[in-house]
């Protein structure tokens, strides 16, 4: 899953922002709509009262004279009612002008660029939109009756401000609506949701769960209480509870196959112990018979007492995983890990000649609380695959330390180093190394860092690899790391490490 921060945004914001994405496209266009119908309606009110203002006077509209009418003074314009800055213009079949500006009360002459503005009208009676410097935009319209030319402007100047307030308002409207969009769809998603959040806190309280081994309950579930089962929550709610069903009990019947096997093991191993020691001690009687043997029945007897030392090992091996595996039974005593470890690389020695062995560790005596001949073990086990699967003259160095509130048995060689394909599943049971690399006679049974593996999670620890395999131009290296925790609630501080042999005791 890149940092938290960079990842998918949650089902429920992105359903409350795509419905604020809906309001706010359609406030936009209703917005719009509305500001353009009502720019269309104001224009066509103020185009109205142009043409009216053109076509009537004071005393009546214009039209066709009779001889029954009396003529209706066609140089005057009918400008009640029009905004205040609106234009005339009457310009007589003699030439003289007329223009004048609506004030606020009366009315004004107009200017030279007005006057101008409205003589170069067209007079077709069309009524369209001119600009006017400094004073911006008109509607204007311009006609001719019995030889006058009228022409009339209004400003478009209230319009323009009475749109700009209608956007504005909008304005305010939309993020109105929007801000009671997000409030109200945040919290109908939310409740629409609930049983979906229910259903992911209970996936994720299962994917918490230690399911590797051992009895597991799968007892969670999730509540369908309240759920419409045709609902697509309750639909998938009702799937997943059935999947912990399918799960749980396959992780059972997994647990008893492995209870099984085990106890298989265990009695196996245990009943396999006095044959074997019978094997070796017949052979061994055989070999001390007074009378001499043929030689190929000496070698045969060689190979079976051989053999069946290396069968024994494998059994013991067995068997104490196997009592591991039902849980920590050992004896708890205090045990002093200096003298564990120093008598540990003294046997390596003497079984390793070949090897050049170093010990580093504090002054003070590291204590723990654990099985002292299991503990024995382990460090004999590391010590022992470094010597197996490393060349003679390779160094292997053993440390002690303490570690916080740990203490840290370090065993490192300078050797050619773990595969990369073995270090995943190197502690696991019957994991061999390449006959290639094996460089001890006695071979392994796959067993033994199983065992440190197993013997430091009864104790509460566990134990790391870093390893490098040589390469052209690079050593290669192997680190194990055993961390078991100290008695102490809080450890002591370390003392200085000092160097040493095996003999330095």
């Amino acid at each position: 899953m890149s940092s938290s921060r960079s990842r998918s945004p949650t089902l429920r914001r992105q359903l409350v922002v795509r419905i604020c994405l809906i309001v706010a496209a359609v406030t936009i266009v209703i917005s719009a709509l509305s500001t353009f119908v009502v720019h269309t309606i104001l224009v066509s009110n103020l185009d109205q009262q142009l043409n009216y203002a053109v076509h009537a006077s004071d005393e009546g509209p214009r039209g066709h004279v009779s001889d029954e009418t009396p003529d209706l003074q066609p140089d005057k314009l009918r400008l009640g009612g029009m905004p205040q800055g609106s234009i005339s213009l009457t310009v007589s079949p003699g030439g003289q002008v007329t223009a004048t500006v609506v004030a606020a009360s009366g009315s004004t002459t107009a200017e030279l660029d007005q006057i101008q503005a409205l003589a170069g009208l067209a007079r077709d009676g069309q009524v369209r939109t001119i600009h006017i410097d400094d004073l911006g935009s008109f509607r204007a319209v311009a006609v001719t009756y019995q030889g006058y030319a009228l022409a009339v402007a209004a400003p478009l100047e209230v319009t323009e401000s009475v749109i700009h307030q209608m956007i504005a308002i909008e304005a305010l409207l939309a993020v109105l609506a929007l801000g009671v969009a997000a409030v109200v769809s945040n919290v109908i998603v939310r409740a629409s949701l609930r049983p979906l959040t229910r259903l992911a806190d209970t996936a994720s309280e299962v994917a918490t769960l230690p399911l590797e081994s051992g009895e597991v309950d799968l007892g969670i579930r999730v509540p369908t209480s309240g759920l419409d089962p045709t609902s697509e929550v309750g639909r998938v709610g009702s799937a997943f509870n059935s999947m912990l069903d399918n799960v749980e009990s396959s992780l059972q019947a997994r647990q008893a196959s492995e209870t099984r096997v085990r106890e298989f093991v265990a009695d196996a191993s245990h009943e396999l112990r006095n044959p074997l020691a019978s094997i070796r001690g017949y052979a061994e009687l055989t070999r001390r018979s007074r009378e001499p043997l043929p030689s190929d029945t000496v070698f045969a007897l060689g190979r079976i007492e051989s053999e069946s030392e290396r069968m024994s090992r494998l059994v013991e091996q067995m068997l104490l995983l196997a009592r591991l595996d039902n849980g920590p039974n050992h004896e708890v005593t205090d045990v002093d890990l200096t003298e564990t470890v120093l008598n540990a690389v003294s046997d390596a020695r003497a079984a390793g000649p070949g090897h050049a062995w170093t010990i580093t560790m504090p002054d003070d005596p590291v204590v723990v609380r654990g099985d002292a001949n299991q503990l024995l073990q382990v460090v004999s086990n590391l010590l022992s695959n470094a010597r197996k699967h490393t060349p003679e003259g390779t160094r292997v160095d053993t440390s002690l330390a303490i570690d916080g509130q740990y203490a840290t048995i370090a065993v490192t060689d300078n050797g050619p180093g773990i595969p990369e394909a073995l270090r995943a599943t190197i502690f696991e049971r019957f994991t061999k190394a390449d006959e290639a690399r094996t460089h001890d006679r006695e071979g392994s049974t796959g067993l033994g860092l199983a065992i440190v593996a197993a013997v430091a999670k009864a104790h509460g620890g566990s134990v790391t690899l870093d390893s490098r395999a040589a390469a052209a131009g690079q050593p290669g290296f192997s680190r194990f790391v055993v961390r078991l925790p100290l008695p102490q609630a809080h450890a002591p501080a370390a003392s200085t490490p000092r160097a040493g042999t095996p003999g330095d005791r």
